[in-house]
């Protein structure tokens, strides 16, 4: 459908519509020299990216195919993306140039696992030499099995609305950690399973995804016409309720393949935390705080040694009583665009802090950072963002590190190249990467480990 942009991230639109640090006790933060604010000896910092956002021509992935098909929901096509396929050395060159110490990444399914049962040895020699990159540049490789893209051929199958769904990643999961697994510093098996999940938790928001709901499907229905399939199903899905415990089955399916292959390996699953507050006494913000994420909460008790915590936003919720004190304006947040206001830094602070306090285990903040094309808004955006972290360390949350979304400028799902979320830009012909200023600052942030 021609102008219909929504993203992982973007899915707010129509929701807003509608109304080593695993140790629990890791060490506190503590006041810094010159009153600055240190972070815990140890404390990772990095940049994440993700494959088909990235990489390029992932042909073999179901997200490539909607891209192609009309209709589509996607405004424009990945393409060569960044070229990171070929151009990952110069990447991770420039991430540890810049102060960083972790490189967040995702191995692509569809590269590695083509066709049902076939395992191409070529794509994971590939991924070994990323991660013997990360090795030459002192950068810890921290490795995502599933971010979004997966084979069409599983989409083909039903994806994750079909029951062999688990047993299927699970078995791509062991065989990459058996190739894999040795050079990696954490892992994690499925990004933000749950997106979906809490914008649709919103009160009110199922008006808003109606229009939205009813373009995937008839894109989706176009996908498995033209392959021949009874359904094409993605991570576009909009029956998240179905997929949820056959998601959940297949992280903690693959969290066990990965721990067989390694077992002192830090593996964990990355969650969209939104930071639901009250705008009023009586808000029903807990409610709507347990709808969205309670299944995933309960399953990272039982199975996974961390959490990745990827928060952007804050959404206050309205009851029917008085009116609480509202936070002052952000710099950035002119006129009405709900998706800038919700953009509070204090945010990150809260939801690693929500996350601790229903799971018992460390975070990783694995995705945070600010759409803008204002580098000095990012700016702004970091240290207030970090200093809400360090407030939520100080109060005892053992946080192991922070990663930026996003190192480069990248293909953002159904809104294609237009949002900017990277600390790097990437020119889209001749693929030239050019730090930002808030590149420099994070770096900076980096070195010292405080801010």
């Amino acid at each position: 459908m021609a102008g219909f942009t929504i993203d992982r991230r973007g899915l707010l639109a129509g929701a807003a519509a509608g109304a080593s640090m695993l140790a629990s006790g890791a060490p506190a933060a503590a006041q810094a020299p010159q009153g600055r604010l240190s972070f815990p000896q140890g404390f990772r910092w990095g940049c994440a990216t993700a494959g088909h956002q990235i990489e390029g021509n992932n042909t073999n992935s179901d997200l490539w195919l909607l891209e192609n098909i009309k209709p589509t929901i996607y405004v424009e096509r990945s393409g060569d993306a960044c070229d990171s396929y070929h151009r990952y050395e110069e990447d991770i060159a420039l991430l540890a140039g810049l102060g960083f110490d972790t490189y967040r990444f995702s191995i692509e399914w569809a590269r590695i696992e083509p066709s049902r049962g076939y395992f191409s040895a070529a794509e994971l020699d590939h991924y070994k030499r990323v991660m013997e990159a990360c090795r030459r540049r002192k950068v810890a490789p921290a490795v995502t099995f599933l971010h979004s893209s997966a084979p069409r051929w599983f989409a083909e199958a039903g994806g994750w609305l079909n029951p062999e769904a688990p047993a299927l990643f699970a078995r791509y999961c062991s065989t990459a950690a058996k190739a894999l697994a040795g050079d990696m510093d954490y892992a994690f098996t499925i990004n933000e399973p749950q997106v979906q999940k809490g914008f649709r938790s919103i009160p009110g928001a199922a008006q808003g995804f109606v229009k939205r709901d009813a373009a995937t499907l008839a894109m989706l229905a176009a996908a498995a016409r033209a392959t021949g399939s009874e359904r094409f199903v993605t991570s576009d899905h909009p029956d998240i309720d179905a997929m949820t415990p056959l998601l959940i089955a297949g992280h903690e399916q693959a969290y066990a393949a990965i721990k067989a292959e390694r077992s002192a390996l830090p593996v964990g699953v990355t969650l969209n935390i939104i930071d639901f507050e009250p705008a009023t006494e009586d808000s029903p913000y807990e409610e709507v705080r347990w709808k969205a994420n309670g299944d995933w909460l309960e399953a990272r008790r039982r199975t996974g040694d961390f959490t990745g915590a990827q928060v952007y936003k804050r959404i206050p919720l309205p009851g029917k009583g008085r009116p609480l004190p509202k936070l002052p304006p952000l710099p950035f947040a002119a006129g009405g665009d709900l998706m800038v206001q919700f953009s509070r830094p204090e945010a990150l602070g809260a939801g690693v802090e929500f996350v601790h306090a229903k799971t018992g285990k460390p975070v990783f903040v694995t995705e945070n950072g600010l759409q803008t094309d204002n580098d000095a808004d990012r700016v702004w955006y970091i240290d207030q963002a970090l200093a809400s972290l360090h407030g939520a360390i100080s109060r005892g949350v053992p946080v192991m590190g922070y990663l930026h979304w996003s190192l480069l400028d990248n293909f953002e799902w159904t809104q294609g190249y237009k949002p900017k979320y990277g600390l790097v830009a990437v020119d889209r012909t001749s693929f030239r990467r050019t730090p930002k200023p808030s590149a420099a600052h994070l770096g900076a942030i980096a070195r010292r480990n405080a801010i």
